[in-house]
């Protein structure tokens, strides 16, 4: 299949690997993708990567608020399987496989003939990391290398890694784009960037295909109001529900960037959709909102009356935080379709 192109539409963009000629279509052993290779008439062949549908794909930490997503967002095109150390949380047709990231026959097991690896499995609290930072280290920078080990035992083409936004550290400019300098102040942000570290490093050393996203502040119903390390919306919530008043530290005026954890599931799908490859994406809403928008946004949606009530700042708090979203928009057609509002509403 050849076509003649503009200049303007030449472009060179790197084909997935292991290719078998086919006429002029390029066959993966992985049979789910494919490459239509265009002539033009400058020195670059523009090489269109078509994705087909029902591909095999492996997302580990399938169980957790994100995965769930994940798994429901893709799981109508694509053949599913959930690796978890937790039972399946939802069951909408997946394949689920019980096991620890660490354990590397189980994952060169769970990896076989898949097609991509959405790396979502890490330990998320940095209250906990800095509680045991031997364990964030092994789960997050241990459990990620054997992920990276087995995808590349198992000739898997993209490697899909799910980092955070606690890479960045203080703000030095708002808002924060995926160029400003990394310098976290957490064990857990620290092992976080490390894991993408060794992300590239495959790539270098062996040609392995990724896409970094690092999520902002990241809420759902899903998450377990019950564990001690949930966030700030989640807090509220469950303090909403039982009668307990919303404690707000300092004035309320600080701001994060908030996404809904739906809206960055449909981000990770777009990236099984498009031929980007080998770059790093903020998963962010592109707003600042204050902890005071969410007790307004909390009050207004829980059907009991809520009170509130003021302590001291946080010593060491960030005061604000914002993400750059406009490169998700280019790369990806991805913006966030759930408000803040109807986020909590779903809560009630």
């Amino acid at each position: 299949m050849n076509a003649a192109l503009p200049d303007a539409m030449c472009a060179q963009m790197r084909p997935l690997h292991d290719f078998i000629r086919v006429g002029s279509v390029e066959r993966s052993h992985h049979s789910s993708f494919f490459l239509l290779n265009l002539s033009c008439s400058s020195e670059n062949c523009l090489t269109l990567a078509i994705v087909l549908q029902n591909v095999r794909i492996v997302v580990t930490g399938g169980s957790g608020q994100l995965g769930s997503f994940v798994i429901e967002e893709i799981v109508s095109r694509h053949d599913v399987v959930s690796v978890d150390l937790l039972p399946p949380t939802i069951e909408v047709g997946q394949v689920h496989f019980q096991g620890d990231i660490r354990d590397r026959d189980a994952m060169l097991e769970a990896c076989k003939e898949a097609d991509a690896v959405i790396h979502l499995a890490a330990q998320v609290s940095v209250v906990r990391s800095t509680e045991d930072p031997v364990m964030d280290l092994d789960v997050n920078v241990g459990g990620t290398l054997n992920m990276l080990t087995a995808a590349l035992e198992r000739d898997v083409p993209l490697f899909v890694h799910i980092s955070t936004a606690a890479v960045y550290g203080d703000p030095v400019a708002l808002p924060i784009d995926e160029d400003h300098p990394t310098s976290p102040k957490s064990f857990y942000g620290t092992s976080k960037l490390s894991g993408e570290h060794y992300v590239r490093a495959f790539k270098e050393s062996f040609d392995l295909d990724h896409i970094i996203l690092r999520p902002f502040n990241m809420y759902s119903p899903r998450a377990d109001p019950s564990s001690p390390y949930s966030g700030v919306i989640t807090r509220f919530v469950e303090n909403a529900r039982n009668g307990l008043p919303l404690r707000v530290d300092g004035d309320g005026e600080q701001t994060r960037d908030f996404i809904h954890a739906r809206d960055v599931a449909t981000m990770i799908s777009r990236c099984l959709d498009t031929s980007v490859r080998n770059v790093t994406i903020n998963g962010a809403s592109g707003h600042g909102t204050s902890v005071n928008q969410i007790v307004e946004a909390v009050i207004s949606a829980s059907p009991r009356q809520v009170t509130v009530e003021h302590g001291p700042p946080r010593i060491g708090d960030i005061r604000h935080s914002v993400g750059d979203d406009s490169r998700a928009r280019e790369l990806l057609d991805f913006l966030p379709s759930i408000d803040l509002d109807r986020g909590i509403a779903d809560f009630f």
